[in-house]
């Protein structure tokens, strides 16, 4: 039998479901909200991609602009050519002098604030630095480092965190004016706000505006998926409210100013005011005008299709609206409203952002990804700084892609550039294409160095007795090994020398010489294991032209010895890692340097390694622009397998392997292949090498013929220095033939007859 309940009855019991279903919604909505709003002060917020920089660099008397590449500098860093410099980020350039504002910066922990400076010039030589308004000067002013990469989660999202306080107050009414008008007085969310918006759609058929609050939309990002059901909205409502309770709504708006998205640049999404304001006007947040913040505010809404770069027109009309809105409501007068109205959009141009130094990069986040590992660096916002210098990585990677791309695909090669004083790596070049292979050759590549070994050959010999103009045999060797064969070396060029210099053995790459050399000198492989003594060669009579394993790092360490008197310095890349606020939180310092050859020696050698690009096999590097003074020496391996070569001043060693993965013939020797490019990159960056004479040196004028001093008669003496006490005790008895006459007799008879 069928019950029928009374329609009283049934309007009772609707109500009773639909209390139900509402308090089961609520309870829902409310389950976790206070848990999830208190999470916001417990730790991070947003996931903050960390930064990888470079070295500052030093603004001083005596700073080549042209070679420390100055005008690449500004560029990068967006600086702005301008008449007149009023802002950081000015600069302006007349015949004698560079004025220049610099940024605010923050660099291992320590706090620069802007500053102008005028660099007095002479030529492209700083000459001087005042202050542009009382000439009072200055010491030298630090130029800030430069962005090299950002490291990104799987989000890819790009924000820079600002305070609400450093945000116009023009940015924060644009925001609330268009976003949320009655911000201030509601308590989460604006039932009328959200009626507006539901006829709104009702009327239109579609959703065209949406009646979330600030607190909502902050809500949504942080907590919620993107799914559209009723549900979720009453979470997001009783999430909302919980914040509210939680925090003020300028800690509210802070967080949303932060958090909310403003488009896709350079495949990373721009979060937040502060991205946003960099990558359109190249400001920071608290130097946007009231256009600039109108147009901020309009793209909230569809960042993407109010771009100002895509879609201009649309961008303008929105930013306009905003500007209107400002006005109705009271945030700006009638005349600040035209005035606004009338501004051009002004966004800088947007630069493709390339990954700069990748080998570089991979290797600096392999020495720090134990105390920082890579899920750290993504999310933590951390600032990587570097001993990288922009201008020199630039320049090597030009030089060298430059000088393969005419040669066979199979053909790579690698680039380090490093400072021999410190030991601090300023380029590093692990290949032509990145994209290619991530293989970082300058680092873990190993192939044997052919003849850069030899001036540790020559270094021995002339700290046991030998001098430069110490004369050798270049002649044909033999030496017989355990396994019955004979070890024949021959010269390059497959001819024997006979006699030769010392100094023009090294010159030339002499091998029969070398080896003659190096077998009658003990302990040349113990002078190889002061700088290299982690290499673990056998005294092979092989070793002496260099059969021997080594990656251009360890290349550079070698020629860094010879560079700066005879120490050992340890490269390395990483000067500190501070957290997202510029408190240094990992300090790093070089590791001192020891002393390893003596430094009266190692000015021999400078002298003999000089003559190898004067005269000797590099003696082409003038071609490619070699400074004055330059010390350098080419290596081969069999077969033209490997080449390299070694360039170094008292600043910079650059070290230049080119060879195929393959292991095979590339056709190129140290000379024809790598000298070229390290020729260019010492020709861009130095402009030529003094070298400090040690005590115990002294210099005498010699004859190149014999080795003894040179006479009044010597044509083509060389000036040549010795170790105090080594030089050459006889002089020369070479000199101008007396050509004999035969006819003096007959001439001494006829005048003896006169008289008689």
């Amino acid at each position: 039998m069928k019950v029928r309940i009374p329609y009283r009855g049934r309007y009772f019991l609707f109500l009773v479901i639909g209390a139900l279903l509402m308090v089961s919604g609520v309870i829902y909505a409310s389950y976790g909200a206070e848990d999830e709003i208190k999470k916001l002060r417990e730790g991070p917020i947003w996931h903050i991609p960390s930064k990888i920089y470079s070295r500052p660099l030093k603004l001083a008397p005596g700073l080549d602009v042209n070679r420390a590449g100055l005008t690449g500098r500004l560029e990068r860093l967006r600086y702005r050519s301008v008449s007149k410099v009023a802002r950081p980020g000015d600069f302006t350039k007349s015949p004698g002098s560079l004025v220049l504002f610099t940024h605010a910066f923050t660099y291992l922990g320590e706090r620069h604030e802007a500053s102008r400076v005028k660099l007095l010039l002479q030529g492209s030589r700083v000459t001087g630095l005042v202050r542009p308004d009382t000439n009072v000067p200055l010491g030298s002013v630090l130029l800030e480092p430069e962005e090299i990469t950002r490291i990104y989660d799987d989000l890819a999202e790009d924000r820079t965190v600002v305070k609400l306080k450093d945000c116009p107050k023009t940015l924060r009414d644009a925001i609330v004016c268009t976003e949320d008008r009655r911000f201030y007085s509601h308590s989460g969310f604006d039932m009328r706000s959200m009626l507006r918006a539901g006829v709104s759609n009702l009327k239109h058929g579609a959703v065209t505006e949406g009646g979330s609050t600030i607190t909502q939309q902050l809500v949504k990002n942080l907590f919620l998926n993107r799914k559209r059901v009723m549900s979720r909205k009453v979470r997001e409502i009783w999430i909302a409210m919980a914040m509210e309770r939680e925090y003020t709504k300028d800690q509210i708006l802070e967080m949303y100013i932060n958090e909310i998205y403003m488009g896709s640049y350079n495949h990373a999404g721009v979060c937040g005011m502060g991205g946003a304001a960099r990558v359109l006007f190249d400001k920071d947040v608290s130097d946007v005008s009231l256009p600039e913040a109108a147009l901020l505010a309009g793209m909230i809404k569809a960042p993407n299709a109010y771009s100002p770069y895509r879609y201009p027109d649309k961008a303008r009309a929105r930013r306009n609206l905003v500007l209107a809105l400002m006005k109705d409501q009271g945030k700006i007068t009638e005349k600040e409203y035209a005035g606004a109205r009338k501004a051009p959009l002004k966004v800088v141009p947007l630069k493709p952002r390339k990954r700069q130094a990748p080998y570089f990069v991979d290797y600096v986040l392999s020495l720090v990804q134990k105390q920082f590992p890579e899920t750290v660096l993504e999310q933590g916002g951390y600032r990587i700084y570097t001993t990288l210098d922009m201008h020199v990585q630039n320049t090597a990677e030009t030089l060298l892609v430059r000088s393969l791309k005419g040669k066979d695909k199979g053909i790579d090669g690698a680039v380090l550039v490093a400072d021999p004083a410190t030991g601090e790596i300023l380029a590093m070049v692990g290949g032509k294409d990145y994209g290619a292979s991530q293989f970082n050759r300058a680092v873990s590549i190993r192939r044997q160095v052919g003849s850069l070994v030899k001036p540790i050959v020559y270094y021995t010999a002339l700290r046991n007795g030998f001098t430069l103009t110490t004369f050798l045999d270049d002649f044909p060797i033999s030496i017989p090994q355990a396994d019955g064969t004979n070890w024949e070396p021959a010269n390059y060029d497959k001819v024997s020398h006979g006699r030769v210099m010392l100094r023009n053995a090294l010159a030339n790459s002499y091998n029969q010489a070398t080896v003659r050399l190096g077998l009658g000198v003990p302990a040349v492989l113990l002078e190889l294991n002061r700088v290299l003594p982690f290499k673990t060669a056998s005294a092979n009579p092989s070793l002496l032209l260099g059969a021997l394993d080594c990656s251009p790092m360890e290349m550079s360490s070698l020629y860094s010895a010879f560079a700066n008197g005879g120490s050992r310095v340890r490269h390395f890349s990483l000067r500190g890692v501070a957290d997202g606020n510029g408190r240094l939180v990992q300090a790093y310092t070089a590791p001192a340097p020891e002393p390893a050859l003596d430094p009266a020696v190692v000015y021999l050698l400078g002298d003999a390694l000089r003559q190898v690009v004067v005269s000797g096999t590099a003696r082409d590097a003038k071609v490619y622009g070699m400074p004055p003074g330059v010390c350098g020496k080419t290596g081969t391996t069999d077969d033209n397998r490997d080449s390299w070569f070694a360039g170094f001043t008292p600043q910079l060693v650059v070290t230049v392997w080119m060879g195929a993965d393959a292991y095979r013939s590339i056709g190129y020797t140290g000379a024809a292949g790598a000298m070229p490019v390290a020729a260019g990159i010492l020709a861009r960056l130095s402009p030529g090498a003094s070298w400090p004479v040690p005590p115990g040196i002294v210099v005498f004028s010699v004859d190149p013929g014999n080795g003894k001093l040179a006479n009044y008669w010597t044509t083509g003496g060389i000036t040549v220095p010795y170790l105090d006490g080594t030089q050459p005790a006889e002089v020369s008895d070479a000199g101008p033939e007396i050509p004999v006459v035969k006819e003096i007799p007959r001439v001494l008879d006829y005048l003896k007859g006169l008289f008689d």
